[in-house]
């Protein structure tokens, strides 16, 4: 797989990231700082502040039961950073930031009646290449304890952090170049990540097959060839609780700009069901100009042969 391939071998080609032992100072002053720049609630922002700790291991931590959050998505975050003094000290990003997080609920992410799908946990590192301008996200990940992974990594072109100035002009220059999504299911639960299913379509089988075949067939020609159409049919067949490994994978030779996704933000899922499919396929080649999206899908079966 060509775009696979070709965001493989950027993340392949930079450098890891040393990461700060954070200390309880360094949370205290990493948590103000972005209090500062966005202009947070003093009282409720002093209440967070309290609450953020250092962990043995060196990262800063807040848990949802300090704060008092009942209802929360999950029970603790934790975060670390590489070049911390740089946003402490002269509010620039660092160079890197790594987050975990434990006790997601899959119910409350999708605001639904209770299931018995087991929590989930998180964890992702985010960095900046200063030199070549690029945002990378390493590798995000939430999985259970069942078998279900997600797993998403990514490079966005054209980001200057270097001051508050440079990041506004990022927001204009930036645009996703290349990324791999790549999901193993085991199986048993149906959307085991609480994400990503309208809740319309919840227990439908047939309507979330639907909604697959008819966004396929609303995707501009050359965005997908035939063969990885075929594979998110296939995947589509096994729904509602498919077993196997799907890779989803997109590439942009010029990139996909913040500006061009801004244009298409009103291209819902409702869109893509409308009865207008010529204006549904005009605003998709507007957002995937350039892009070629790739698709694999790997039944378990398959695998254990």
């Amino acid at each position: 797989m060509k775009t696979a391939l070709s965001c493989l071998a950027i993340l392949a080609s930079t450098p890891v990231a040393a990461f700060d032992t954070m200390t309880p100072s360094m949370c205290r002053d990493s948590f103000d700082t972005a209090v500062q720049m966005v202009g947070a609630d003093g009282t409720e922002a002093r209440r967070i502040g309290t609450a953020i700790f250092a962990t043995l291991d060196g990262w800063c931590r807040v848990s949802a039961s300090a704060l008092g959050l009942q209802d929360a998505v999950f029970t603790t975050l934790d975060w670390r950073s590489d070049g911390t003094a740089r946003w402490t000290e002269d509010a620039i990003p660092p160079l890197a930031v790594q987050l975990r997080i434990k006790g997601i609920d899959p119910d409350r992410l999708q605001d639904s009646a209770p299931t018995d799908r087991p929590d989930l946990s998180a964890q992702a590192t985010l960095r900046q290449d200063p030199a070549g301008g690029q945002l990378i996200l390493e590798r995000a990940v939430l999985r259970n304890g069942a078998g279900d992974e997600v797993a998403v990594s990514g490079v966005i072109d054209r980001v200057f952090l270097s001051s508050a100035a440079m990041l506004q002009v990022s927001v204009g220059s930036a645009a996703l170049r290349a990324g791999i999504l790549t999901m193993t299911l085991e199986g048993t639960y149906e959307n085991p990540f609480g994400v990503m299913v309208d809740m319309d379509m919840q227990g439908d089988v047939e309507a979330r097959r639907r909604a697959v075949f008819d966004g396929l067939s609303r995707l501009p020609e050359g965005v997908m060839d035939a063969a990885a159409r075929a594979e998110l049919m296939a995947y589509a067949g096994d729904l509602p609780a498919p077993a196997g490994t799907l890779e989803l994978s997109f590439a942009s030779e010029r990139g996909l700009g913040f500006m061009q996704l801004g244009a298409s933000a009103a291209m819902t899922l409702s869109n893509l069901m409308a009865e207008t499919p010529d204006a549904d396929r005009r605003q998709m080649g507007l957002l995937l100009d350039g892009v070629t999206l790739d698709a694999d899908w790997t039944p378990a079966t398959q695998v254990a042969d």
